[in-house]
């Protein structure tokens, strides 16, 4: 639980499933209609033709004119753009102004164009319909499952590595406590055998070989207690606890127990391919490159767009009444049409993206076919690890018991002189080798279990932290709104996670710090 709250390398891969379902949510956006607004302002002085000037007895047209636009545009799902505005044309040039000699009252009059409608541009080939329109959506989607998976290898890895490292820790811990029975026993040995001297019962050189051996392991004991403080830092330092923090002792408190059946080849290796993050995201990056092949087989089409539009004109001498001549639909106006565009070198671009994209899916199958067979490979050495390891334990615990039992009887014929203490010592340290092998082989079990249901990708699942990305979408979803991603919001959320860990069962033998 002190990892899910304090590591950073979980936290980085939440945020980054959080980014990657922003941009999701952000690919979505292209369908949102938009509100187009625009003003022109147009001048312009310049002589009439010969033919202008018998028309309209002006030699020099002169206009200045206010243009306003108006309208909403969207993206539709066949891949066209549709528009629906509004245009207001606010004309005012020399062919309006009064005759000569007409007395102004008003001012120089004016006129409003009208125009309303709606228009459509709809791609037939390049760039039409789902298969293009919907390509980033789809990307951005897989992208997002992809990130998912990423979270959870991640945090299968630190979680892996920390229990890894709480056995490393359980071993330091017995190792510290073998060498310091075997120090209180040559202990033991020294006293007795200067008492034995004293009492002229011994002799010196006993006493001396009682004192070497004491000596060694009293060294073997300080070699044993720096390991375990080394194992500690790693622990600390996987729940970013730094040196400075408030000191506290590690302690392992749970026993390895190899427990339980083994799984078969056959169940662990179905497991694997449903639930291991690397081989679900390497499909998922797969899934990207068939969406990229399609995309650049789009493109490779010729560019042949429908054009057509459709609306009302207007005109009046105020806006009002330019509007209300449009209403009576009057004066409609329609136009359909097509427009074609064709490389004249047979599309260089697209023919080589095309080939890119259909070599990146060819690597892309070829990558996940290596990863499913080094998958079924780990599986069975892990099997292989799991089975030799338990094997170990029951035989390493058959050589303690017969060297327990060595040890009483050469402790019992040291008592009656029949023994040096130099063959209660060799004894013992027969015995510290033996209790020593049982602790690793143990750690090996455990190592080996872990081994095997990270590769199962089932760790998550086995300790009750593997949420659904619907349920980590949610939640992290609910922190980010809630604060915009505070940091406050952001612990809540690792806290949320954290009380997900239910402890399991007994026989699971979920390791505990103290």
């Amino acid at each position: 639980m002190l990892i899910l709250e304090k590591n950073e390398s979980v936290q980085e891969r939440i945020l980054e499933f959080e980014i990657n379902r922003k941009h999701y949510d952000g690919e979505k956006g292209a369908f949102e209609p938009e509100l187009v607004l625009g003003y022109n302002r147009v001048e312009n002085d310049q002589q009439n033709t010969a033919q202008q000037r018998r028309s309209t007895g002006v030699a020099i047209f002169t206009e200045k004119n206010n243009i306003y636009d108006g309208g909403i545009e969207a993206l539709v799902p066949t891949g066209g753009r549709l528009h629906l505005g509004y245009t207001l044309r606010d004309l005012r040039n020399n062919l309006q102004d009064p005759a000569l000699g007409t007395i102004i009252t008003n001012g120089p009059r004016r006129e409003y164009q009208t125009f309303v409608g709606v228009s459509l541009t709809q791609p037939l080939l390049k760039n039409a319909w789902t298969t293009a329109t919907f390509a980033n959506l789809h990307l951005a989607a897989l992208a997002s499952d992809v990130a998912f998976q990423e979270y959870r290898r991640q945090l299968m890895t630190i979680l892996a590595t920390a229990e890894a490292t709480y056995w490393n820790l359980y071993l330091a811990q017995e190792q510290v406590r073998f060498f310091q029975e075997s120090v209180s026993l040559a202990e033991g040995l020294v006293k007795d055998g200067r008492a034995k001297v004293e009492a002229g019962k011994g002799s010196d050189l006993d006493v001396l070989q009682a004192q070497a051996g004491l000596a060694l392991r009293r060294s073997k004991l300080v070699e044993a207690q720096q390991k375990y403080r080394e194992t500690a830092a790693q622990l600390r330092t996987l729940i970013s606890l730094q040196t400075d923090a408030v000191d506290f002792e590690f302690r392992a408190v749970d026993q390895p127990n190899p427990a339980g059946p083994i799984p078969t080849f056959q169940e662990s290796s179905t497991k694997a391919l449903e639930l291991n993050p690397d081989y679900l995201s390497q499909q998922k990056k797969l899934a990207q490159e068939n969406i990229r092949v399609a995309y650049a087989k789009n493109q490779r089409l010729p560019q042949l767009d429908l054009k057509a539009s459709y609306g009302l004109n207007g005109l009046g001498s105020t806006p009002g009444l330019s509007w209300d001549q449009a209403a009576t639909s009057d004066f409609p106006s329609l136009s359909v049409g097509v427009e074609m565009r064709i490389p004249l070198a047979g599309g260089v671009k697209g023919r080589n993206e095309l080939a890119a994209a259909r070599l990146k899916k060819q690597q892309s199958l070829l990558q996940l076919k290596e990863i499913e067979t080094q998958i079924l490979n780990a599986v069975k050495t892990a099997l292989f690890k799991v089975q030799n390891a338990r094997d170990g334990v029951e035989n390493y615990r058959a050589v303690v018991g017969y060297d327990e039992d060595l040890l009483k009887t050469q402790l019992a014929r040291l008592d009656v002189g029949k023994v040096e203490s130099r063959k209660v010592l060799e004894v013992e340290a027969e015995l510290f080798e033996a209790k020593n092998a049982v602790a690793e082989a143990l750690v090996q079990y455990e190592r080996a279990r872990l081994e095997l249901s990270s590769v199962q990708g089932a760790f998550l699942q086995t300790h009750h932290l593997d949420l659904t990305r619907n349920e980590l979408q949610r939640k992290t979803g609910e922190t980010f709104r809630r604060a915009g991603g505070s940091e406050a919001r952001f612990r809540d959320l690792l806290e949320n996670l954290k009380t997900r860990y239910v402890p399991p069962k007994a026989n699971d033998q979920s390791p505990m710090l103290q």
